[in-house]
C-alpha cells in the first residue's frame, strides 16, 4: 500500500495563494483580497496563509504595504541574487560560464543596438567610458561607472526584462569577482580603454566592429581568469 506524505500548509498555501493569482490574472501592482476573504475562498487558516505569503514574498511574487495591504510584484530577478547560495565559490568554471552567457547576451543585441540608439545615449557611453579612464589612471574603482555602461547601452532597445537580466548578470559576476584579487593598473586600464572602444564603434554605427570589441573585451576578462586560475607548479 502507497504512503503519501501530506505537505507541510504552508506550502499548499503558497501553492494556493499562487493559482489565485493566475486565475484571476493579477498583474504586478494589483491587490490581493484581504486575509479573511483569502481564507474563506481558499479554505485555510489564517496561520497557515500568512505562512504561504511569507514564503511568497522572500520569492518577489507578492509585496506587503503596511497599512495598504499585499499586492502582486512586479517581475524582478532581485530575488535569484538575493538568494544566490553564499556557498558558491568564485571557482574558475563559475565565472567563466557566466561569463560566455552574458557574452552571448550581449553581442546578440548587439545590432538591434545599433539601429536604435540615440545621439544622447552615445554621447553618455563615451562621457563612461572616460570616466572609467580617468579612474584607472588615479588607480580607483570603476564598479558602477561599468554597470551604468551596459546599463545604458541597451536602454535604447526599451526592454525592461532585458535590462534587469543584463543587470542580474553584473550583480553576480561582481559578486563572484570580489572574491579574486583586485586587478592591477595595467588590467583596469585595459578593461576602461574596452569601453572606450566599445563607445566609438557605438558612435560608428558598425555592428560588425562592434561585435568584435564586446567579444574582445569579454575574451580578455576571460584571459585574466586563467591567468589566476592557472595551476601552480609544484616542485618534485
Amino acid at each position: 500500500m502507497k504512503s503519501f506524505t501530506r505537505l507541510p500548509a504552508y506550502q499548499l498555501a503558497t501553492t494556493e495563494v499562487k493559482r489565485y493569482i493566475e486565475q484571476h490574472q493579477l498583474k504586478g501592482g494589483d491587490p490581493l483580497p484581504s486575509e479573511a476573504v483569502l481564507c474563506q475562498e481558499l479554505g485555510m487558516s489564517r496561520a497557515s496563509l500568512r505562512e504561504g505569503l511569507k514564503s511568497l514574498e522572500s520569492l518577489g511574487i507578492i509585496r506587503t504595504r503596511h497599512g495598504e495591504g499585499v499586492f502582486v510584484a512586479h517581475f524582478s530577478f532581485d530575488p535569484i541574487l538575493h538568494n544566490l547560495p553564499y556557498s558558491i565559490a568564485a571557482q574558475g568554471s563559475s565565472l567563466r560560464e557566466l561569463l560566455q552567457v552574458r557574452c552571448a547576451l550581449e553581442v546578440g543585441m548587439i545590432s538591434q543596438v545599433v539601429a536604435n540608439i540615440g545621439p544622447s545615449d552615445i554621447d553618455e557611453l563615451s562621457d563612461l567610458a572616460q570616466q572609467m579612464l580617468q579612474c584607472s589612471e588615479r588607480g580607483e574603482s570603476f564598479a558602477e561607472l561599468d554597470r551604468a555602461f551596459h546599463a545604458t547601452l541597451f536602454r535604447c532597445l526599451d526592454n525592461t526584462f532585458l535590462l534587469s537580466l543584463v543587470d542580474l548578470f553584473w550583480q553576480v559576476f561582481n559578486r563572484l569577482s570580489d572574491r579574486l584579487p583586485v586587478p592591477d593598473a595595467v588590467a583596469q586600464r585595459a578593461t576602461a580603454q574596452d569601453h572606450l572602444a566599445v563607445a566609438q564603434m557605438v558612435q560608428f554605427g558598425d555592428v560588425q566592429a562592434l561585435e568584435r570589441a564586446h567579444r574582445h573585451h569579454f575574451n580578455e576578462i576571460s584571459r585574466r581568469l586563467d591567468t589566476m586560475y592557472a595551476p601552480v607548479a609544484r616542485p618534485h
